[in-house]
């Protein structure tokens, strides 16, 4: 089982619950660059994305980042009920992390952050297809007052969806201000958020070749 599964009812779009596809289930993945953006190096990097009950965390070293310098991945997975099987949507988390030398580590718990006063394991569900993308810093994307170029409007654009109405507690140690999960976004037909603008840099993946 892989990565962030949220649920979202269709019936009741007041109603919804953040979980991990299940609270004993633990996976490992890596980044790897498909554009050439050079952040990473898919020969000499080493990444990590792990995942255990409602904690995820997303690491890479070495990176081609300036200390403090601002990240935003968002990790995505469709969304089946355990029992029926029936399809959910899907759903995007909006994370951020800062570089200090020349290393990445981004530690998010989602029980910090809920959709309708639920959060995070409050419900059990199946998750599938999930992903990991990261992408350079744009504030405007990653800013909670709703607008053109926002996380909330890229995920108006999938109706019909659901919003977190506020970030987590947790903040970067350098850019203070800046919460670890800006929110997450629930599209009840399924899809995923566009992102932001700026570049992407890494996303889920894997280096196979000679040692």
């Amino acid at each position: 089982m892989k990565k962030i599964a949220l649920l979202a009812t269709a019936s009741v779009l007041a109603t919804c619950s953040v979980a991990f596809a299940g609270a004993k289930d633990k996976s490992a993945n890596t980044l790897v660059d498909l554009n050439g953006a050079g952040v990473i190096n898919n020969t000499t990097v080493k990444t990590k994305i792990k995942s255990k009950g409602c904690k995820l965390q997303i690491q890479a070293k070495d990176v081609s980042l300036s200390d403090g310098q601002v990240v935003i991945c968002i990790a995505e997975a469709n969304v089946n009920d355990t029992n029926t099987l029936a399809s959910l949507g899907g759903n995007g988390a909006i994370l951020t992390g800062e570089a200090k030398s020349g290393k990445l580590k981004i530690k998010a718990d989602l029980t910090e952050v809920s959709i309708a006063g639920q959060a995070c394991g409050s419900t059990d569900v199946l998750q599938s297809a999930g992903n990991v993308r990261c992408y350079l810093d744009d504030p405007t994307y990653r800013s909670n007052s709703g607008g053109a170029g926002t996380w909330m409007d890229d995920c108006a654009a999938n109706p019909p969806s659901l919003q977190s109405s506020s970030p987590s507690e947790s903040t970067l140690k350098v850019n203070d201000t800046v919460p670890v999960i800006v929110g997450i976004c629930q599209m009840l037909a399924g899809g995923s958020l566009t992102g932001p603008s700026s570049t992407l840099w890494a996303q889920q993946g894997g280096r196979v070749g000679p040692e």
